[in-house]
């Protein structure tokens, strides 16, 4: 009896051994590539993952750390704007970034005392600057600041148009805190009194409706405005129909369907007569019916028309 055959053995496999890490020096220039190609297409949320991956191999590194900041500002993303500027990655002053960020998040309050700790000046401070007090109701110190800048700026200049907007908004709050509301006050009521005020007085402060819109008048008028508003027309029919009707019906009119519409065209009656009618078109043609035929001269073309028509001796 023959020894029962041994199993073929299977090659051993060799263990996985995972390639070592590329080292930074060679990644990083890569990623820098990648970066400026993403940020010159537009692709920022890209950039970001790309300025991440810089960081991790160069925390140092300022170029990857103000691309990254300037691509969450660019992006309104200002919540993480700040926590980078929580943890920076050198020395720099970026109180004016900080300023900015704390502004766009409605922190007005903040943004405007890490202003005032800033040792250095300039247009664009004296710019958040008044935007934070416009914010906060100081339009007054608003409106010192923008005619500060108006007077030093150049009429031709693209600045120019921004503050004379920003003034003539100022302005007009300004106008109405101090002239425009209380001049519609009742002055029995001093508003300096250190009194409280009951009621009635409270109630005679609130201004009074102009001449001629007393209730009745405003119902009146109401009453008018509504009776002149025309009613809605109902809607016209539709001019054209929704879908595209029959060969040969008519919109309006009865229409009676072929009611072999459902069979192949082949075997539609119709086409099987037309069809007829065109085979039998066919056959008649040759028996004399066509242009310059006769009946006498269609022999032979040889012979002079001396040969007959007939049965051949």
């Amino acid at each position: 009896m023959a020894p029962p055959a041994k199993p073929a053995s299977t090659p051993k496999r060799k263990p996985f051994t995972p390639k070592p890490p590329r080292p930074a020096e060679e990644r990083l220039p890569k990623l820098y590539r990648a970066l400026t190609d993403q940020v010159d297409d537009g692709y920022f949320e890209n950039a970001i993952k790309t300025c991440k991956k810089i960081l991790t191999l160069d925390a140092s590194s300022r170029t990857a750390f103000q691309t990254l900041l300037f691509l969450h500002l660019q992006t309104d993303d200002y919540t993480s704007a700040l926590s980078l500027l929580d943890h920076p990655s050198h020395e720099e002053s970026l109180g004016f970034e900080r300023a900015y960020c704390l502004y766009r998040l409605h922190r007005e309050k903040e943004a405007l005392e890490v202003l005032k700790g800033l040792s250095e000046k300039g247009r664009k401070i004296d710019h958040l600057e008044a935007q934070i007090l416009y914010r906060l109701g100081e339009y007054s110190q608003a409106q010192e600041i923008y005619e500060g800048m108006l007077a030093d700026c150049d009429v031709s200049s693209p600045e120019h148009a921004d503050i004379v907007t920003n003034l003539s908004a100022t302005t007009a709050h300004l106008d109405f805190d101090t002239h425009g509301y209380h001049s519609h006050l009742s002055t029995t009521v001093s508003s300096t009194s250190q009194t409280p005020m009951n009621t009635a007085d409270l109630e005679n402060i609130v201004p009074s409706l102009p001449t001629g819109w007393s209730s009745g008048g405003l119902a009146a008028t109401v009453e008018k405005k509504t009776a002149t508003v025309k009613a809605p027309e109902e809607k016209n029919e539709r001019s054209r129909p929704r879908h595209k009707l029959p060969k040969g019906a008519v919109a309006g009119k009865e229409f009676t369907e072929d009611p072999e519409r459902w069979i192949p065209l082949r075997q539609r009656l119709s086409y099987i007569t037309a069809q007829s009618k065109k085979k039998g078109a066919k056959e008649s043609m040759g028996t004399g019916f066509t242009q310059g035929s006769t009946g006498g001269h269609s022999g032979g073309s040889g012979g002079g028309g001396k040969n007959k028509k007939g049965k051949r001796k």
